[in-house]
């Protein structure tokens, strides 16, 4: 994982049910949040969010999903899929105690942080949801999976906006990123393209009851402005809250990590104060 400059991060291990994982912690402070990272990247595309959050205010674990860095890889292709990463990631939030905390996913990593809130949201503060994967599927061209073989078998670069052009991006970030996405192996390209393209989940929005916020751009040719919207208005009228940006692509924790830090950092602020007034006792 490429090293945010005055940051010191260590790769651990933590079993999560079948399967070992890797993951960094950041920060000590007081108030935690969970970052997921999507399709075939890695936690490496979080390093310079990372550099944008205070390390006396936050705490962050920064996960590898199996087959992503040094965390296992599975053999079989439903391994890989939005519902079984979620139940990763639970074991995960089991094996180190966590409680209260602010969950955010960028792209696919938003979908396993839906299917997680769904089904733990008494977990959860709060969640920040990043051009999130499309929540009601994509149908796919009849020969999407031949083509991608062919393409993965022949060493050929896996479509992607990763934000490179940004002019603080560095060579060894870039390097690192693409280094984790060459590992990806077929079997979780397959299996998570799959698994995304059956998602249903946008009409079961309106059962997470903690903030949300939807952060999304309008020039992110992966995602579609509409798409995202159209998950922030399915989402609780009471809870919900927007960001977008204008002229970036999907990865804009990339291209405007400050930007993205500090909204993930005053929005789980926000989330603790209003988690704090919450009657937990009912």
């Amino acid at each position: 994982m490429f090293i945010p400059e005055n940051t010191q991060l260590e790769s651990q291990f933590v079993q999560a049910g079948p399967v070992r994982l890797e993951y960094f912690e950041y920060g000590q402070g007081l108030d935690t949040l969970v970052f997921v990272h999507g399709y075939a990247t890695s936690a490496a595309i979080w390093s310079y969010t990372l550099e944008n959050m205070s390390l006396a205010r936050f705490r962050v674990i920064v996960l590898n999903n199996r087959g992503a860095g040094n965390s296992d890889r599975t053999p079989n292709e439903e391994d890989y899929s939005v519902g079984t990463m979620a139940d990763d990631l639970f074991q995960v939030v089991e094996a180190l105690n966590l409680d209260g905390f602010t969950l955010v996913g960028h792209s696919m990593g938003g979908a396993i942080a839906v299917q997680l809130a769904l089904e733990h949201r008494d977990r959860i503060k709060g969640m920040a949801l990043i051009n999130c994967a499309s929540l009601v599927g994509k149908s796919l061209p009849d020969d999407w999976e031949f083509q991608l073989r062919r393409d993965v078998a022949a060493g050929l670069p896996r479509a992607g906006e990763f934000g490179f052009k940004s002019a603080h991006v560095s060579e060894d970030f870039e390097r690192s990123v693409l280094a984790d996405v060459a590992r990806t192996p077929i079997e979780r390209y397959v299996g998570s393209r799959r698994s995304i393209a059956a998602l249903r989940l946008r009409d079961r929005l309106e059962e997470i009851q903690v903030p949300t916020v939807v952060i999304g751009t309008d020039n992110d040719t992966i995602l579609d402005i509409d798409t995202i919207l159209a998950d922030y208005m399915a989402l609780p009228h009471d809870h919900r809250h927007l960001q977008v940006y204008h002229g970036c692509g999907h990865s804009l924790h990339i291209e405007v990590p400050r930007r993205v830090g500090g909204v993930l950092g005053r929005f789980s602020e926000l989330a603790w104060d209003l988690d704090a007034k919450v009657d937990h006792s009912r």
